[in-house]
């Protein structure tokens, strides 16, 4: 009976060591994947919102300069531990040791004494048991972890979506501004000297504009969140409130 638990534990052990660290390897490259498009948003997409916008005068957004609303603070990336302000991006710190101990993932089984368990088969008996209530610990806490990777997974995909809505909408706005610029070189050819009013751009660019700005604050909102606390553990709170973003920024049309 001794030898038969003692193959189980291992079995049981090596399974869960295999498992833990191919789903933590997973959870750390989407982790990396997440910090990319964090860094990303505000050292490639913003900057380039803010470039394509400062061909332009007049512009406002509910009667507001859009240069208050949309300064270059809001283009730094800081990375730093604990309380952050809002404007802020927060790189997430991933610490495969940390996750494992929150969520209490080691193994508190110590090896059992044989010369104890072979004292009577009511011994036995009882290490059997404890063996047992440690395997469905273990296979309970695997199920845990693959349940914070598919959370993981799905902020991976929140901010696919959003940043290839982005990249595209840029891209027509940009292209827009530019043909606007060569109509009215046709008429002025000094009018790369001068900025396009914003106020008598094409209702079709000024549509385009306030989407961008309003995803824009979407994903400066998607940036802000963790996910991870500086101890390893999920943050279940920004997951949910990711879901809620992303699915808000849907219903209004500012995902294809």
């Amino acid at each position: 009976m001794i030898a038969e638990t003692e193959k189980r534990y291992e079995k049981a052990k090596q399974l869960y060591e295999h498992e833990v660290a191919q789903i933590s390897e997973g959870i750390e490259e989407k982790i990396s994947k997440i910090n990319r498009q964090k860094q990303d948003i505000y050292s490639v997409h913003f900057k380039r919102f803010m470039s394509i916008s400062r061909r332009l005068h007049n512009v406002s957004v509910k009667g507001q300069p859009f240069e208050e609303l949309f300064d270059d603070s809001i283009l730094e990336i800081k990375n730093r531990n604990g309380v952050r302000a809002k404007s802020e991006i927060m790189l997430i710190d991933f610490n495969k040791m940390s996750l494992l101990d929150t969520l209490g993932m080691v193994f508190t089984l110590g090896l059992f004494s044989r010369k104890a368990a072979k004292e009577s088969l009511e011994r036995a008996k009882q290490e059997q048991g404890r063996i047992t209530e440690e395997i469905v610990k273990l296979e309970s806490q695997q199920k845990q972890l693959k349940v914070i990777e598919e959370s993981i997974d799905n902020v991976v995909f929140y901010f696919d979506e959003l940043v290839a809505n982005y990249s595209s909408l840029l891209n027509r706005f940009e292209y827009g501004i530019q043909t606007q610029r060569m109509h009215q070189m046709a008429i002025n050819s000094d009018v790369f000297a001068h900025k396009l009013d914003f106020k008598l751009l094409p209702v079709v660019h000024l549509e385009e504009f306030r989407a961008l700005f309003n995803l824009s604050i979407v994903l400066n909102q998607m940036a802000n969140l963790g996910y991870l606390s500086d101890s390893g553990g999920f943050i279940e709170k920004d997951s949910s409130q990711a879901a809620t973003i992303f699915e808000m920024s849907k219903s209004q049309s500012l995902c294809a």
